[in-house]
């Protein structure tokens, strides 16, 4: 009856610590779930404010300021089919500016680098990131610098060529249609540029309510 006991108490002992191993578990489980769900929500948090700052300052400043740039260089090309040097001359100034704009991706580059993509389980969203962060973005960074690049390889080059930049006078009347060329393809390039970021504004606008209804919903 002993032997029995004793066979009882080891076998209770036995089912004690493989509950107690499975509950501990359980409650580690648990506990790194609830920390994945709260971090993934802190960097989905991130991202909407991320992506809030980028609609405001496209809207707000990027593409009124591209446009009116767009436009001033339109009045250029409009000079440059008259006989007006004076108000070509007074008109150049007006094109020395270049504006771009690079999405905010510090949060999405963190998770990606950190492996903490993962965190996000819906998969639809991790696709729309990797979209817009990885596509659109980018290709916005690239327009931006190949208007620079244009800009200052050739605009540049032309006008210091044949422009008395102190006082802003043409000095080489016989090079306007070369210039006009120039401009037009310039022009082109801003065009495109804005469309991207009103595109950018727009898929911004999507993922940000994508990400705001998850985040809703748990």
């Amino acid at each position: 009856m002993k032997r029995k006991q004793n066979w009882l108490n080891h076998l209770f002992n036995f089912l004690a610590v493989i509950l107690g191993v499975y509950l501990a578990f359980l409650i580690n489980e648990k506990a790194k779930n609830n920390q994945d769900n709260n971090e993934s929500r802190t960097l989905m948090a991130s991202l909407v404010n991320d992506l809030s700052e980028d609609i405001r300052d496209y809207e707000k400043y990027q593409i009124p300021v591209n446009i009116q740039h767009q436009q001033n260089v339109e009045s250029l090309l409009n000079l440059l089919l008259t006989d007006s040097l004076e108000a070509i001359s007074d008109q150049i100034p007006a094109i020395l500016s270049v504006e771009n704009f690079a999405p905010t991706t510090s949060t999405y580059s963190s998770m990606k680098a950190s492996g903490k993509l993962g965190l996000i389980d819906d998969l639809a969203l991790q696709k729309s990131l990797t979209g817009y962060y990885e596509g659109l973005a980018v290709e916005n960074i690239r327009k931006g610098d190949f208007q620079v690049d244009y800009f200052t390889n050739e605009l540049m080059t032309w006008l210091t060529n044949n422009v008395d930049l102190t006082n802003m006078q043409l000095i080489h009347t016989d090079e306007l249609m070369v210039f006009r060329n120039k401009l037009i393809i310039y022009g082109s390039l801003i065009s495109q540029k804005v469309e991207s970021y009103e595109m950018s504004v727009e898929s911004s606008r999507v993922l940000k309510l994508q990400i705001e209804s998850i985040l809703d919903s748990e």
